[in-house]
């Protein structure tokens, strides 16, 4: 009986915390929309050249480390150990971002001119602060994460997001209308992160008040664990959160070296600066596509974790394939979805249709993230990090090698080809090194009846915006696109879906595994025993 409670309480606390990222992750992407909207290409790319930095720091304090934590918080028995390692940790973690701080405070205009603009280096110092944060909050979140209560994560991570976006499009607002310099608004929105931060800290610090957990010393965790515990939280930890900061980290490149490329391909500082902006688009595109793999990935892990502490080999092959299957899938509708309307989605959200081709070549990437991702679940859920690490930082050098040369000769695609091609030497390395546990996951036949659903899809949407385009007598072009995605979409859902059922692409346990498509197959009375 108290197991049967336990295990509710933990998937009670896996569904608020899937529900609390999903909204967070939501807000994340959208907001970026009204915002580029305002603050223009030039306003657009002084703002992304610095938020790779952001996010990765946001990645460290929100999933990462806390994830990392709450496992060290579940192997130690003793409550008073518990607190004992969380405030271990904390110093560790302290020393570590003070470095980070400094390195970003004091070094921010050489960073600044490395990415080839002086005039950043206020934005940089702004986002500095937002680590002196980051040891107090991922610490105190996987604390409670490991005792279970996921309310305090949640419910901070809303809070902040909220914040965070609030101050955002207040300052884009302020600076719109008061004609003030883009480097400015730029450093006024980064300190969205450190306020933000502090609203997250003093809900968690309320909650760690309520609870008052006992410290007491205890030497076996002040003796016996340093080096190790220093050790993990760099290979343990450290592998989560470059996993969940995949793309900030490829985005870190082309804040590098993509204004220096556009030079070398023959712009002006200015223009290349602006193209900049236009390609960061799709950064935005990439993250909303991002979002229900996201949350489709955190669902599942505890439910890996769990088969493979019981020994249920058969039940982890199920839920892995039946994951990666349905990610792969939805993902590959989606980015052929954007193909199909690039030029209406990029003139609906953000008012013109320029470098359609980069940002569709570049939204690709949902696909191979969402891999990416799957893999890790499945080889998180087993406690093999390295190959997942070796593989991540594989292609970041991969990115950072080939993205100015590529820029240089080919121009700002260059920048979407060494994104696609790092992330395939991402996810080919992963498969070779950790083979024995990725293998039949991804069924030949599936794949090609899903080629089939996803050409047959993307005709008819195509067909569809045609059609639409000759029909309508709308001159407005954006009112235009907004009436092509409105009729359109649906009729990309409606093929994928109808194609996938008439060819039979999922199994029924792939059906249940899609979101809302599950409640249509039961309230149909489709027999679900395969699922058990």
């Amino acid at each position: 009986m108290k197991n049967r409670s336990r295990r509710k309480q933990v998937l009670a606390g896996t569904l608020l915390l899937t529900i609390a990222s999903f909204v967070a992750k939501l807000l994340s992407a959208v907001y970026r929309i009204p915002f580029q909207n305002m603050v223009g290409n030039i306003g657009f790319y002084v703002y992304q050249q610095i938020y790779p930095i952001y996010g990765i720091g946001m990645t460290f304090a929100l999933t990462g480390l806390p994830v990392f934590i709450s496992k060290l918080v579940v192997d130690t028995r003793e409550p008073e150990n518990q607190v004992a390692l969380v405030f271990r940790i904390q110093r560790i973690l302290l020393v570590i971002c003070l470095v980070i701080f400094c390195i970003l405070q004091f070094g921010a205009g050489l960073i600044a001119v490395r990415m080839d603009d002086s005039r950043l280096t206020p934005v940089i110092q702004s986002v500095s602060w937002m680590f002196l944060l980051i040891p107090f909050l991922s610490s105190w979140r996987g604390y409670f994460q490991g005792k279970m209560e996921m309310r305090p994560t949640a419910y901070s991570q809303v809070i902040e997001q909220i914040v965070r976006v609030s101050v955002i499009l207040v300052v884009a607002y302020w600076a719109t209308h008061h004609a003030v310099s883009p480097y400015k608004m730029g450093q006024f929105a980064m300190l969205s992160a450190p306020i933000a931060g502090v609203f997250a800290l003093t809900v968690i610090l309320a909650w760690v008040w309520v609870h008052r957990p006992v410290r007491r010393t205890a030497k076996s965790i002040a003796e016996m664990r340093q080096q190790p515990l220093v050790s993990r939280i760099l290979l343990e930890g450290g592998t989560l959160c470059l996993v969940s900061a995949v793309m900030l980290l490829l985005q870190l490149a082309d804040s590098f070296s993509v204004v220096s490329g556009l030079r070398s391909f023959g712009y002006t500082l200015g223009a290349a600066q602006n193209i900049k902006g236009i390609y960061d688009r799709s950064q935005t595109l990439v993250q909303l596509g991002q979002v229900l793999s996201t949350a489709s990935v955190t669902a599942v892990l505890p439910g890996l974790v769990m088969a493979h502490k019981r020994h249920q080999d058969v039940t982890f092959e199920h839920i892995a394939t039946t994951n990666l299957r349905t990610n792969l899938a939805l993902s590959l509708a989606m980015s052929v979805g954007l193909f199909a309307l690039m030029p209406e989605v990029n003139r609906l959200l953000f008012s013109s249709a320029e470098l359609n081709g980069t940002i569709s070549l570049y939204c690709t990437s949902i696909v191979l993230t969402s891999i990416l991702m799957t893999y890790n679940a499945i080889l998180q859920s087993k406690n093999q990090y390295k190959n997942t690490m070796a593989a991540i930082l594989f292609g970041f050098v991969v990115k950072l090698l080939i993205n100015q040369p590529l820029i240089a000769y080919f121009g700002i695609i260059g920048a979407s080809m060494a994104t696609l091609l790092s992330l395939v030497s991402m996810v080919l390395l992963l498969h070779l090194l950790a083979r024995r546990d990725l293998q039949r996951l991804i069924s030949g036949m599936q794949v090609v009846k899903l080629s089939v659903v996803l050409g047959l899809m993307w005709l008819a949407v195509h067909s569809a915006v045609v059609v639409v385009n000759a029909m309508s007598p709308i001159t407005s072009l954006r009112l235009q696109a907004l009436v092509i995605a409105v009729v359109c979409i649906p009729v990309g859902i409606i093929f994928f879906f109808g194609g996938c059922l008439v060819l039979k692409v999922f199994s029924v346990r792939e059906w249940l595994a899609i979101p809302l498509v599950s409640k249509y197959i039961k309230i149909k009375g489709v027999p679900t025993h395969e699922n058990r």
